[in-house]
């Protein structure tokens, strides 16, 4: 059983920055969204391999195949809860009134 980790943890706001996260090299919100969708991507892509294989070939590695598709159906739904917070964040800031 392949247990992949699709996003990377959250860092504690608390906790003071090492390395390239503090001198402001680290990766940028916008290159950790787009490793975010590609990761998720791949996943979708290896979920329907498993699933054209198993088509091709029969039910040889039934459970593998559904393994794919829960961890590519994971991501999907981590990736779009993410987008749906992104859209209240944004839409609270629209309504605020300076």
């Amino acid at each position: 059983m392949r247990i992949e980790q699709t996003w990377s943890p959250i860092r504690n706001p608390q906790e003071p920055l090492h390395g390239k996260a503090a001198s402001g090299q680290g990766p940028s919100f916008v290159e950790e969204l787009k490793a975010a969708v590609h990761r998720t991507n791949e996943l979708q892509n290896q979920a329907e391999k498993a699933m054209i294989d198993g088509a091709l070939r029969g039910a040889k590695n039934i459970h593998e195949t559904m393994i794919a598709l829960q961890e590519a159906e994971i991501g999907l739904k981590m990736l779009v809860r993410f987008r749906d917070k992104a859209l209240e964040a944004y839409q609270e800031i629209m309504r605020m009134q300076f």
